[in-house]
């Protein structure tokens, strides 16, 4: 593996994850704007679990500019539409990694997954985890959570949004915790081979993706 799993897949590069597991001419974008990248995940939750993540290497989206933080809300807005519009629900969360020990997934590339599942309950056990507060908009993680610090932010299939100062997560928590409201147990990406449900995914999100839906870069 490179430095950087993503940068090493966004710059052509073959010793990255989904490279090894699927060729080194796969591709798997469903949408590319310039700025911001999307993409089903290795190690599917369900069929249709994407991930939103940014071309240029940061490691949280908690610290991205007004002007990104406003056009991440736009890229949102298309996948939601489209997860919905396919699966007829969507929870997105980030772990934002703003410091070593933080825990993670070993990817530091910032991403945000957008997975179709209701996941009931779950703001419910993060907040009385971690407390947390509700936020409106992704520019306020900066507001809500103290600079440098790493976070949990979470929205839920009713588009409520909140946001989890968090100092050290165990690796891939998040997604221990939406398979485990789902009753599954194999939620390790690192685990899988190749997917049918990523193949599945490509194929009836492709659609729901195409040029119109780029957003532009502001």
């Amino acid at each position: 593996m490179t430095e950087c799993d993503f940068c090493d897949e966004f710059s052509g590069g073959q010793q990255n994850a989904y490279a090894i597991r699927y060729g080194p001419h796969a591709d798997r974008e469903l949408l590319n704007d310039g700025v911001f990248r999307v993409l089903p995940t290795l190690g599917q939750l369900v069929e249709g679990h994407l991930l939103i993540v940014p071309s240029p290497h940061i490691t949280s989206m908690g610290d991205l500019m007004p002007k990104e933080s406003n056009h991440l809300e736009a890229v949102c807005d298309t996948v939601r539409q489209a997860l919905r519009e396919a699966y007829g629900q969507v929870l997105f969360f980030e772990h934002g990694i703003r410091g070593a020990g933080s825990g993670g997934c070993g990817i530091d590339h910032a991403h945000i997954h957008a997975v179709p599942v209701a996941a009931d309950g779950i703001l419910d056990i993060l907040v009385r985890e971690f407390g947390g507060c509700a936020i409106h908009r992704l520019a306020n993680i900066q507001e809500a959570v103290k600079p440098g610090s790493s976070y949990l932010f979470v929205e839920d299939s009713s588009a409520s949004r909140y946001v989890f100062p968090v100092s050290e997560l165990p690796s891939q928590y998040m997604r221990r915790v939406v398979a485990e409201s789902m009753g599954k147990s194999d939620w390790d990406w690192r685990k899988c081979g190749q997917e049918p449900e990523l193949m599945a995914t490509l194929e009836r999100l492709a659609p729901l993706f195409s040029p119109a839906a780029i957003v532009p870069g502001e």
